[in-house]
């Protein structure tokens, strides 16, 4: 899939998931409305530690976010900084292990929509394009990584 795949991919997980989690919330509670999700963060401020436990994915609405791991006691580096209509998260939910990174706000008023364990499986179950988006993107952060650990090829 080329860039404008994955924008359009991109795009339709963000119109995806505000729109199943709208619905599930709704058959829950009638008046209940998205902002119900919704969490705000300041510049720096920690959304979750590396090792915590995750029982949530986040996508962000607002804002940037940057994924980053402890080299040691004092020492991050940086992994990723995600964008509006990026998602982050979803690790802990797919495998139940604790969060491999931290997750922290880039800018203030960084506004996230929050997705639980019960409404992500509902999302995977009953919407099967936002299976294969999220699919789609976690090979691709996977990819990069590779990329970005493998050593360079020796030239002859």
């Amino acid at each position: 899939m080329g860039a404008e795949g994955v924008q359009r991919s991109r795009s339709n997980l963000s119109h995806s998931v505000k729109q199943d989690m709208t619905m599930a919330e709704d058959r829950v509670d009638e008046t209940a409305g998205l902002s119900k999700f919704r969490q705000r963060y300041r510049k720096s401020e920690v959304i979750f530690k590396e090792g915590s436990t995750g029982s949530e994915m986040y996508l962000i609405h607002r804002g940037r976010v940057m994924l980053s791991v402890r080299q040691n006691e004092t020492q991050k580096i940086p992994l990723i900084v995600l964008n509006p209509g990026d998602f982050f998260g979803e690790m802990a939910l797919v495998d139940d292990s604790p969060q491999s990174a931290t997750a922290s706000a880039v800018e203030d008023d960084t506004e996230l929509i929050v997705m639980d364990r019960a409404r992500f499986m509902f999302m995977v179950r009953q919407q099967p394009e936002f299976a294969l988006s999220l699919m789609h993107t976690l090979c691709q952060r996977l990819r990069e990584m590779d990329k970005r650990l493998s050593p360079e090829e020796a030239s002859p």
